[in-house]
């Protein structure tokens, strides 16, 4: 009898056993049912977005191919401001000069004037050539500045 009692307990717990593994396993179907559901509508999601990636990728490579090109007309335009400044500065230098010779001229006119004797025309239009320099000067000092408001 005890013999069969514990032939008995052995099988009850094996029928436990064998009730709570298929408990077990279900869940565990279950569980991978869902992951197999996720994991479709992963790739569902992943190939939508992957999609729009290669269309933002296709309209960043046309931006950056449109940035390049303007880019490269612009190189000419610098290089033309370039030579537009290097024309500038020769004009401002052969000016420079010019004015610097003509006041070595007036300065030069001015001694012959006092070292002799006075003559009123003659030294009437030295200052006339001077106050006309001067009021030059003073126009060229006033468009500069009105140029650069304008630029602002």
């Amino acid at each position: 009898m005890i013999w069969q009692i514990g032939v008995l307990i052995i099988a009850l717990a094996f029928a436990a056993l064998v009730f709570f593994l298929i408990k077990t396993l279900r869940t565990v179907e279950t569980s991978l049912q869902q992951t197999n559901e996720t994991i479709t509508q992963l790739k569902d999601d992943l190939n939508d977005v992957s999609g729009e990636v290669k269309g933002l990728l296709r309209s960043t490579n046309q931006i950056t191919m449109d940035i390049r090109g303007k880019m490269r007309s612009l190189d000419s335009l610098f290089g033309t401001v370039e030579n537009v400044g290097d024309t500038l500065e020769g004009v401002t230098s052969s000016i420079k000069t010019a004015s610097q010779s003509f006041m070595t001229n007036v300065r030069h006119n001015n001694q012959l004037v006092e070292a002799a004797p006075p003559n009123k025309k003659v030294y009437k239009a030295i200052n006339w050539f001077s106050s006309l320099y001067d009021i030059w000067q003073r126009i060229k000092i006033h468009r500069m500045t009105d140029d650069a408001r304008a630029r602002h």
